[in-house]
């Protein structure tokens, strides 16, 4: 069988065998198989589907097509936690050292922006850190700091890496067994015991409908229990930005004052609280909510868990001064949106400040496109806050030109309510 008989299968809505699966990856790997062949095939799969023991088998081939963690010289339990992506979402960067600081194993493997909802390994990029070792290196790193958070790599779901660029190139990001298999084939190829999945549901993330995230979820569940690994996974809210800073390396800066204890969002906190007392809970190192929550309190104010931080980050090559990040943190060009009349803050669109990014150079249109990890917005103001006419509400920056249509459009996006909204909850549900 050739690829072409594979696409006009798959055009034609019939089942994909285990063996062909494996037959695929292994054309992409030795580059027999094209660009436009890949883009073909994944695009009669977005049409089409795959069925529960296709998506299993098109996991399976990506994680075993590749070389799979061995964590015997290590103690203690290895977990993962993954978020399927969205505006503002650094709650990786700030929740795998707070967990580490806990003596568990963080090892974690992420991928670059895709879309318009920013990529964890561009983030550490923007600091300098370095994402792809020889494997003896990632767990010596796993074993001195307790985390990496490494790219994929030619050793590692080396197909993944391939695939991913082109999903995001050719329109065919958003299908249900296409992400499951590109996340679990990562999870299962770090081979961590226990797996936490942060799905997004909302504007802005890659699920707007609800019970499309459940679906989702449920599938990452049960490919986890083919592959005897326990699943956990949070729903959250991703009809707002999370937390104050979209961007690359403003975001790291967001990262380092959460870590430090100051606070900047009220949702991303309830975010990363709510995941790491579950965390903390699942691995029998707290009791309860309450104890929970106080232990976390306290690797924050012992600055613990930014310790941690700047040790893992350093041992993944960073020599950044995370110490005076924001004073380090200036860009060539800033320009300011401010209120034009008095009211409590709301914006039309979560996923326009993800376009707007694109724009800015935060996000890529195409899988060459090189970032400008300074650029970035911050938000003075966020949803159902109260702003005077005249006071800031957002602030833009760039190391290039800020256009009058970045301008134009973020002004648009903005909505003024004489009164507050109702508040949606931030933690939709948790599945298992």
């Amino acid at each position: 069988m050739t690829v072409v008989d594979l696409i006009i299968k798959k055009r034609d809505k019939q089942i994909i065998s285990e063996k062909e699966f494996d037959l695929f990856i292994k054309g992409i790997l030795d580059k027999s198989i094209k660009d436009y062949q890949i883009s073909a095939f994944l695009m009669a799969i977005y049409l089409n589907g795959l069925n529960d023991d296709e998506t299993y088998y098109l996991t399976k081939a990506m994680t075993f097509n590749g070389e799979v963690l061995n964590y015997k010289d290590i103690d203690g339990p290895i977990i993962d936690k993954h978020s399927t992506g969205g505006i503002g979402d650094k709650v990786t960067l700030i929740l795998a050292p707070l967990l580490a600081s806990f003596n568990l194993k963080v090892a974690k493997m992420s991928g670059r922006g895709l879309g318009y909802t920013g990529g964890t390994v561009d983030k550490i990029e923007s600091f300098g850190a370095k994402t792809v070792f020889p494997i003896k290196e990632y767990l010596e790193i796993l074993k001195k700091n307790n985390i990496f958070i490494i790219a994929q790599s030619d050793k590692i779901a080396p197909s993944d890496k391939i695939i991913y660029a082109i999903r995001d190139t050719s329109g065919t990001v958003n299908n249900l067994s296409l992400m499951a298999s590109s996340i679990m084939s990562k999870k299962l190829a770090t081979n961590a015991e226990r797996i936490y999945l942060d799905v997004k549901v909302g504007d802005g993330s890659f699920f707007n409908s609800l019970v499309d995230a459940k679906k989702f979820s449920k599938m990452c569940i049960n490919i986890g229990k083919r592959f005897n690994k326990k699943v956990i996974v949070h729903l959250t809210n991703m009809n707002k930005p999370l937390g104050r800073c979209l961007g690359n390396l403003i975001e790291v800066k967001e990262t380092i004052n959460f870590l430090l204890g100051n606070f900047e969002s009220t949702h991303l906190k309830e975010i990363i609280y709510e995941f790491a007392s579950d965390i903390l809970i699942d691995n029998k190192i707290a009791n309860s909510k309450d104890q929970a929550y106080k232990m976390i309190d306290e690797k924050i104010s012992s600055k613990d868990a930014y310790k941690k931080f700047k040790e893992w980050a350093k041992s993944q090559k960073s020599t950044y001064d995370f110490d005076n990040i924001n004073d380090l943190y200036k860009t060539k060009y800033t320009d300011v949106i401010v209120a034009k009349e008095d009211g409590y803050i709301d914006f039309k669109s979560n996923k326009e400040f993800g376009l707007v990014l694109i724009d800015l150079k935060a996000g890529r249109k195409n899988k060459e496109e090189k970032l400008d990890f300074l650029s970035g917005i911050y938000l003075n103001k966020t949803f159902n806050e109260y702003v005077e006419k005249g006071k800031p509400i957002i602030t833009i920056y760039s190391s290039l030109p800020i256009t009058s249509d970045i301008i134009s459009r973020l002004n648009n996006n903005i909505i003024y309510n004489k009164k507050k909204l109702k508040e949606e909850k931030n933690i939709i549900g948790v599945i298992e």
